[in-house]
């Protein structure tokens, strides 16, 4: 993601333009500055510039273009917007802009729409456009109710957050109700809809104030406790949301729940989507459920490697049913959580996640599941903290695909 710089701009307006930069999915951090204090910096010879300069010109509009000037000349990568409070501001002034090296102008009353339309042209300019967004979010989905969705969501989001010690968001999209809070055992202030009402103001600062933190170090941002209330909340307004949560975390996992049409789907996340965990039970209605989900959502996604199948409660008993689903949708079971009755019911019970660590395969598979979707953060763990725990579990258990150990083999 890109790093931005505000400069120059009045204060009143800053936090409305930090949100709408944030919630393009393109920019990350955004520093504030005033003139004085950017020169005092000396911050384009000392430091690596911003990726992204919003240059204030309504004051001092003549140190304004001299700052855009110099960015131009010695880094001439830097994408600078113009932004005035002006409803129509002086056609000399927007020349001189442009013979200073400003490529953009923003008008008074800006729009996110009219952010992303800037930035979007940057994007598709710049030899380093590739590299803007990086893609945090795990979308995790029910092929039906009560598959276990937003079990796994919860225990995957644990175990990402101890396995890898950075930033990891749950956040609960799951209609008509969300359930992340009540595993958790968690008593929310504000949930998914007070984030999807206040875009004017979104950015990484607000969404910090309407998270939850759980115990573990894991945020939650909280689903609706009223089914009416997704009426209020739009799917426009959701990929913002989204988008600033990922400038925000290191991983930003999502309980989607089993209830969607194509236009919420595609609205909220339309690609954004690193990986998607389908999560299914090995019984007929689930894995017939899980196939249509497939082919619709091989239309969003047709790289195979992003939807991963997750099959919840499994027994050894299933696999032969699971060798004939995997040749019907040409593609292999990503994971397999085997059947734990009596623990899950006792976590979800005491609203707790589950961990019972000691030679527990369920607890394993979610700590391999969290290392496998964690990448090389979670290969980054410092050994002495893996070995015992984890560390064995690879070592000496996961070898095949059913989870045996060929050590024990003839």
């Amino acid at each position: 993601m890109w790093n931005a710089a505000i400069v120059n701009v009045h204060p009143a307006k800053i936090a409305h333009l930090r949100a709408c930069l944030q919630q393009t999915g393109i920019v990350g951090s955004v520093v504030e500055w005033n003139l004085p204090k950017w020169q005092e910096a000396n911050l384009p010879q000392n430091t690596p510039p911003p990726d992204l300069v919003v240059l204030g010109l309504d004051a001092e509009s003549e140190s304004s273009l001299a700052l855009a000037a110099e960015l131009r000349k010695s880094s001439p990568q830097v994408r600078i917007l113009a932004y005035s409070s002006e409803q129509q501001p002086d056609a000399k002034l927007i020349l001189s802009a442009m013979r200073c090296g400003i490529q953009e102008f923003l008008s008074a009353q800006v729009t996110l729409a009219e952010v992303q339309e800037a930035l979007a042209r940057f994007y598709q300019k710049g030899p380093d456009a590739g590299k803007a967004t990086v893609e945090k979010l795990i979308l995790v989905m029910g092929s039906k109710g009560g598959v276990g969705t937003s079990t796994v969501a919860v225990n995957l989001s644990v175990q990402l957050t101890k396995l890898t010690s950075q930033r990891v968001l749950l956040m609960d999209f799951a209609r008509p109700v969300g359930h992340v809070a009540l595993l958790l055992d968690l008593q929310p202030r504000f949930t998914i809809r007070d984030a999807a009402e206040n875009l004017e103001r979104l950015d990484s600062h607000f969404l910090s104030g309407v998270v939850t933190r759980h115990k573990s170090g894991l945020d939650v941002l909280a689903g609706v406790p009223q089914t009416e209330e997704w009426e209020r909340i739009t799917p426009l307004s959701l990929p913002g949301v989204v988008n600033v949560a990922q400038c925000s975390y290191d991983f930003v996992v999502m309980d989607y729940g089993s209830v969607y049409s194509m236009d919420w789907l595609s609205g909220v996340v339309l690609r954004q989507a690193r990986n998607v965990l389908l999560v299914a039970e090995p019984n007929v209605p689930s894995l017939w459920t899980l196939e249509r989900h497939v082919a619709a959502l091989s239309t969003l996604w047709p790289d195979p490697d992003r939807i991963r199948i997750v099959i919840n409660r499994w027994t050894r008993g299933d696999d032969e049913a699971l060798k004939g689903l995997e040749k019907k949708i040409k593609r292999p079971i990503f994971a397999r959580l085997p059947n734990d009755f009596a623990q899950v019911s006792e976590a979800v019970n005491l609203g707790v996640p589950l961990s019972r660590n000691h030679n527990n395969p369920l607890v394993s598979r979610f700590q391999l599941l969290a290392a496998q979707l964690g990448g090389s953060a979670a290969a980054s763990r410092p050994a002495k903290e893996a070995r015992g725990g984890l560390f064995s579990f690879f070592q000496e258990k996961v070898k095949t695909p059913d989870g045996s150990n060929p050590r024990n083999r003839s």
